[in-house]
């Protein structure tokens, strides 16, 4: 094999033993997960929701699934930023000319590991995306790892900094609305332990945050009928029954009682929800900084690794 040269497939596809089980993952676009079926009380079903050509080459990375954003999530306020005294040029990505959810959604990763239930795959700047080497302050290698079982999936994200850089995770999941077919689409809920809200404007953040009851009614549940929304939230309250992933959202059918349960560890500290303009989905997205920011201001999120260092975090869907 020659050096640099992917051979990794297009995509895997993951079964859970002696279940109905499955999702695929496209390792040849971003290691995002592209579908995923479930068991539930009410049997096998979505709790992804993806475009018809999603999985094709054609299909628009962030457009469904569950998409990898890395090394940051949401928007920059500009494609030119400043570290430690030198600017890096970023590609522009939303119709506003600014970059957008980062550098390794489109591109092809590597699988170092695979099983039935699970793959490990692997993203790093240097080779899978030499091109953008100079779009960030230091060349970084992300691992996810995928782990499929009856009534949930799990991801494990784990980021290696090959030099002094600045680091955010994210992810942008859609789930099905309804969440069963045949349900009531402006009837179904989504519950976000939210405490804080980020105001924007033209989608950056403007001033402080406030209490999120002044945009919308979180902490609680909300129902989707007429409700439009792009925006950042955090002050996530934690579940206090010590689970390794203790920030716990659900997308909610309320006349079946069908769930989505969508769960992430404490490194993802804030969430933007989106609601697409189709409205066939409704995304809860956990970022580990809050978007949009003009500095890499640790106190919005960001971390500051050093040659050597990780950082990770956790990530769950499942159904109750």
């Amino acid at each position: 094999m020659l050096p640099g040269m992917n051979t990794s497939p297009w995509s895997v596809l993951l079964q859970a033993e002696g279940s109905a089980a499955r999702a695929e993952i496209l390792v040849g676009r971003g290691g995002a997960c592209a579908s995923t079926i479930l068991e539930s009380p009410q049997g096998p079903r979505d709790v992804l929701w993806a475009p018809d050509n999603y999985t094709t080459p054609a299909g628009r990375p962030s457009a469904g699934g569950i998409p990898i954003l890395c090394p940051y999530p949401g928007r920059l306020a500009s494609t030119t930023m400043e570290f430690e005294g030198r600017s890096v040029t970023l590609p522009a990505g939303d119709p506003l000319g600014r970059p957008i959810h980062g550098l390794a959604h489109t591109r092809p990763w590597r699988v170092v590991e695979q099983s039935g239930h699970s793959v490990r795959a692997e993203f790093r700047l240097s080779i899978d995306a030499p091109d953008a080497v100079k779009s960030w302050p230091a060349d970084f290698t992300l691992t996810a790892t995928w782990a499929l079982f009856p009534n949930r999936l799990d991801l494990e994200l784990d980021l290696f900094a090959h030099g002094t850089m600045p680091a955010a995770l994210g992810l942008h999941p859609y789930h099905p609305v309804p969440v069963i077919p045949g349900a009531d689409p402006d009837a179904c809920q989504i519950e976000i332990p939210a405490t804080r809200f980020q105001p924007q404007e033209q989608l950056l953040p403007v001033g402080g945050t406030v209490p999120a009851s002044e945009r919308i009614a979180f902490p609680g549940r909300v129902a989707l009928g007429g409700v439009a929304l792009d925006d950042p939230f955090c002050g996530m309250l934690a579940e206090a029954d010590g689970s390794p992933e203790p920030i716990v959202t659900r997308v909610i059918d309320p006349a079946s009682g069908a769930t989505i349960r969508v769960a992430w560890s404490a490194e993802f500290s804030a969430c933007v929800i989106f609601t697409p303009p189709h409205r066939k989905a409704v995304c809860i997205e956990p970022y580990t900084v809050l978007p949009g920011q003009r500095t890499f201001d640790t106190a919005a999120g960001w971390r500051i690794l050093e040659t050597g260092e990780r950082f990770g975090g956790r990530y769950t869907v499942s159904t109750d």
